[in-house]
């Protein structure tokens, strides 16, 4: 595949600007260092954020999660699947966006889309091929593709650079950026976001002053999701060491779990489900350590600045998805079957979430909260 590398007096003449990202919540957290780095190359340019948006599903967009930042100036988005007729409907889809896409007249794309698979590089000759239709000649973000590591019989997968380093990578190779680009991790918090949980805050019960753990039990995705009783047991252990706090995210699904910790701690706060995006953000910079499964969640905590304890399945390769910044501990197992990417761990009922045992997990959040939470005495 040719690189294509553009000067800077190309760049400057960008004044309309196309940012093309798919995902949800953690795949969006995964792309703002990117887009930060956009932003600050084109600062004078209108950026659009384009992304796909689940039909019928209850996933977190990008619009959810940077409404506000001023990372980007507008959103846009297209519907992807829908039941039976989705092949039919998508073509239509297509079809209208890369219309909407002519009458627009973008002056380029920056490609974020994030590439981890053997597709990787038919996905990129398509998508290239589908902006050149819709009119648009400059793409940047498609060169240096991070070649993923497939599994070897035997031999561990190896830890590979995260997404968002990957990213960085790629527009660097199209003069976006330099190597010595800070990885700005954050969501571009504001005022109103703030006010919003001040409010919600104000009507919670009196935790007298005690330091807040996140807990983020939930998940979308099966094969990622440690045991709940076992999230109790740690809990239930740092509230006796440490007179901690918990308060639960996620989403509304996650709000009948959060009720029945809460009921077996006897305290703590319930954020899932109450607080949108940008409003758990706020709540989680209050807290002093995010304790969790690897989610979008685990995402948002990092890029506030939170130290993560994150329990990781093996499914992916190790490195990709890590939460960004400093002083997290990440736990995961090395199993045979690790890389598989399965949803669901159907014949092995997740063997490598089960081998990481609850007292690993309690003792990487004491070393968390140790250094600033003074311990109980026993």
């Amino acid at each position: 595949m040719s690189r294509q590398r553009f000067s800077d007096r190309s760049l400057v003449t960008i004044m309309k600007l196309l940012l093309f990202h798919i995902g949800s919540l953690g795949d969006t957290l995964a792309s703002v260092p990117a887009m930060w780095a956009v932003r600050e190359q084109f600062r004078g340019s209108h950026i659009t954020l384009l992304s796909d948006r689940q039909v019928g599903k209850k996933y977190v967009t990008p619009r959810d999660v940077l409404d506000g930042s001023q990372i980007v100036d507008a959103f846009a988005d297209y519907g992807v699947g829908g039941g039976r007729s989705a092949r039919l409907l998508n073509s239509v889809r297509k079809l209208a966006l890369l219309a909407w896409m002519r009458q627009q007249h973008f002056d380029a794309v920056v490609y974020l889309v994030h590439l981890h698979s053997r597709g990787s590089r038919k996905r990129v000759i398509r998508d290239r091929h589908f902006f050149r239709l819709a009119g648009v000649k400059t793409i940047m973000g498609m060169d240096d593709i991070f070649p993923w590591p497939s599994k070897q019989d035997a031999h561990p997968l190896p830890t590979i650079p995260p997404m968002a380093e990957q990213l960085l990578s790629r527009l660097r190779a199209s003069g976006i950026g330099g190597p010595a680009d800070r990885l700005r991790i954050d969501i571009g918090l504001n005022a109103d976001d703030r006010e919003k949980v001040a409010v919600w805050a104000d009507q919670l019960a009196d935790d007298r002053g005690r330091p807040w753990i996140a807990v983020a039990p939930g998940t979308k995705m099966p094969s990622k999701r440690w045991r709940p009783d076992r999230f109790v047991k740690v809990v239930r252990r740092l509230i006796g060491e440490f007179d901690v706090w918990p308060v639960v995210f996620g989403g509304s699904e996650d709000e009948s779990l959060g009720l029945e910790m809460l009921d077996h701690w006897q305290r703590g706060h319930l954020a899932a489900g109450a607080l949108s995006i940008r409003e758990a953000a706020v709540a989680l910079e209050q807290c002093q350590l995010y304790l969790g499964n690897d989610t979008g969640t685990m995402h948002l905590a990092a890029s506030v600045g939170v130290p993560c304890v994150a329990i990781f399945s093996a499914r992916d390769v190790p490195g990709a998805w890590h939460p960004l910044g400093e002083r997290h501990r990440v736990l995961r197992s090395q199993i045979d079957c690790e890389g598989c990417m399965l949803v669901e761990c159907a014949t092995r009922r997740t063997e490598c979430l089960t081998q990481i045992q609850t007292n690993e997990v309690l003792n990487a959040c004491r070393a968390a909260l140790g250094s600033h939470i003074k311990r109980r005495a026993s």
